[in-house]
């Protein structure tokens, strides 16, 4: 979904831990709660993010929750954790395999062959803009619309017809999502990235305050000229040793990009400090609550959902049960 024009909702105030496996002792603790700021109180959400907002709700069978309300949520996010975790194998999240299974049916998923890198536009310039669903979101039945898979996303990287996508949604003020870039994604990268079986989509969802916002600009600024990975990069690297919310400036932005290599700084210092990308922040922020997202970082791993910055083969082994649908023929990945 590229061009809609939603108002974002309320954010929820405290982060809640809804994942598949909670491994680590500080499950809890490894997201960023989404902080009550000027830019994210604003009232009222559309039509189509109320079908999205009960995506999750769906999963769990319930009826629906009012979003901003932090008991509905938490009771809602809290029955999607039970459903996830449920051995029920009337549940399309259950484990029904072993992990022996899960591991020989993930070998039978095919690496992606498509285009890894995104395409660039007719002037040269990428599509910053994008953003959102890849597809309407009905049912629970969509989940995996979740993940755009467009060839011209300069959010991504990975084979466009990967068999597994997996679509963060963070903040580049938050210390959590700062972990998970540093300790986990490299392993990512070169175990799953790399060999064309995952594919790994960025979410914009800056709810930390007005650094978060500008990071986010920055951000878009480095994709429209093709180098949102290397600034991305640059800036969580610097972002390793510190604790807390590093509160970068644009002066810090700017030697980001220089790092990244982004050509033409005079139109990144330009398109960063403009308001050209604050429609689409507003509405990724309303995208990211509207699923049910309330902390920092999230990511959606195929079909499931674990939040946080959890351990790195927390993270592979729901990759490879990811793959094993794929592999079982339980997911059809679709052709690019």
């Amino acid at each position: 979904m590229k061009d809609t024009n939603p108002q974002p909702p309320e954010e929820p105030e405290e982060a809640v831990a809804a994942t598949e496996a909670t491994d680590t002792p500080d499950a809890v603790e490894a997201t960023e709660p989404a902080e009550a700021t000027e830019a994210t109180q604003r009232p009222g959400i559309p039509a189509v993010y109320w079908v999205i907002t009960v995506l999750l709700a769906l999963l769990a069978g319930l009826g629906g929750y009012v979003l901003g309300t932090n008991h509905g949520e938490e009771k809602a996010l809290a029955s999607v954790e039970s459903a996830v975790n449920s051995d029920d194998p009337q549940n399309p999240n259950a484990p029904a395999r072993s992990e022996q299974e899960d591991q020989k049916l993930a070998k039978k998923a095919k690496p992606g062959k498509g285009d890894k890198q995104a395409k660039a536009q007719a002037d040269g310039t990428y599509n910053a803009q994008i953003h959102g669903p890849g597809a309407p979101i009905k049912s629970a039945d969509d989940v995996l619309n979740v993940h755009r898979r467009d060839a011209e996303d300069p959010f991504a990287i990975g084979a466009v017809d990967a068999p597994v996508v997996i679509s963060e949604f963070s903040d580049f003020e938050c210390p959590f999502c700062a972990r998970w870039a540093n300790a986990t994604e490299p392993t990512i990268m070169k175990n799953y990235v790399d060999k064309g079986l995952v594919r790994l989509e960025w979410n914009d969802m800056p709810v930390n305050g007005e650094n978060a916002v500008a990071g986010a600009k920055a951000g878009r600024a480095a994709a429209e000229q093709g180098k949102f990975f290397e600034f991305k990069k640059a800036l969580y690297t610097a972002s390793k040793d510190k604790t807390g919310h590093p509160n970068y400036g644009f002066d810090d932005f700017v030697r980001f990009a220089e790092e990244a290599g982004v050509p033409d700084m005079e139109k990144f210092k330009a398109d960063a400090q403009s308001d050209k990308y604050d429609q689409t922040l507003d509405e990724s922020r309303a995208y990211a609550a509207g699923i049910g997202i309330s902390g920092t970082p999230g990511f959606f791993i195929g079909k499931t959902y674990v939040a946080g910055a959890q351990a790195t083969d927390m993270f592979e082994k729901v990759i490879t049960q990811e793959l094993a649908r794929v592999g079982a023929g339980e997911v059809e990945v679709p052709k690019k």
